[in-house]
């Protein structure tokens, strides 16, 4: 088995398993396995941006497999993560991985 292959079987082994790494979220209403990535939460937490009458904008960025959620999201694209509401910032394939940057507004 060459590399690709290893790690095209490794997404859903290791990378995104609930006993591992991943958790179960509801996307667009259907359950997954997804990875919040949880330091660069952090980091963008920090940094809010203020917007007008007091809003802030709120990041998560996440990862789910390509196989899991379908085609890949446009951006700016309405999206449903745990029933909260946000806005796709950015979406990239990285080999059968999608990592999902979503921005909503906090009161």
């Amino acid at each position: 088995m060459n590399l690709k292959k290893m790690i095209q079987r490794d997404i859903k082994k290791v990378f995104l398993n609930p006993r591992e790494l991943g958790e179960k979220h509801v996307v667009d209403g259907e359950e997954m396995d997804i990875l919040i990535d949880e330091n660069e939460l952090v980091e963008r937490e920090k940094k809010y941006k203020t917007m007008a009458e007091g809003l802030h904008a709120r990041q998560i960025l996440f990862f789910v497999a390509a196989e899991d959620y379908g085609d890949l999201p446009l951006i700016g694209r309405r999206m449903e993560l745990d029933g909260e509401y946000y806005t796709v910032a950015e979406a990239l394939d990285e080999g059968g991985v999608y990592s999902i940057s979503l921005e909503g507004n906090r009161p």
